[in-house]
């Protein structure tokens, strides 16, 4: 187990938690697509060109239903030697618009149908969202390793961040407007 990975979980595991809820899509193998997806060659996870350079976690192509920006990056492995990718403003983006992806392609039908974490690899595996023939066992690899089946039983917290620094700053204002 790699102790930046953990940390990558912890530091998104909230975000995926978010971009799941009220749908069918398992936490546990949202987060085990966006470690592989948003990994460089070395495995590092957050660290691929895609995700570094474009905020993409997850690899998801700009295709001509796409209207947002888009970048070319090398993609030999796909049989082309450049593809095109969406770009995203944050990772959080990423992580909301590959929830949208899903629900919008009929391919993955069968992934909103699965009862099981294990039934939901098998179908985004089946509807082809890697041409790695192994992709399948990689996602239930870093499922068990991590125990992201913990994530499934997860509520989102609430950041209240936000609300803290409107609230300084309205104090600090009438601070200012009480002085004078």
């Amino acid at each position: 187990m790699s102790k930046d990975r953990e940390q990558f979980i912890k530091k998104y595991a909230n975000d995926v938690i978010k971009a799941v809820e009220g749908t069918p899509i398992f936490p546990s193998v949202k987060m085990a697509q966006f470690i592989i997806e948003s990994a460089n060659s070395k495995g590092e996870s957050g660290k691929g060109i895609t995700f570094v350079k474009a905020n993409n976690g997850f690899g998801i192509k700009a295709d001509k239903s796409w209207t947002g920006p888009k970048m070319s990056f090398n993609t030999p492995k796909d049989g082309k030697p450049v593809s095109m990718f969406r770009v995203y403003s944050s990772p959080i983006d990423s992580i909301k618009d590959h929830t949208a992806f899903l629900q919008k392609n009929k391919r993955y039908s069968k992934v909103f149908t699965a009862k099981t974490p294990e039934e939901q690899v098998k179908a985004i595996f089946e509807a082809g969202y890697s041409e790695s023939p192994t992709y399948d066992k990689a996602l239930l690899s870093l499922i068990n390793a991590y125990n992201l089946k913990s994530l499934d039983k997860q509520k989102p917290t609430t950041d209240n961040s936000g609300i803290v620094t409107l609230l300084l700053l309205a104090v600090g204002s009438w601070y200012i407007f009480a002085e004078h």
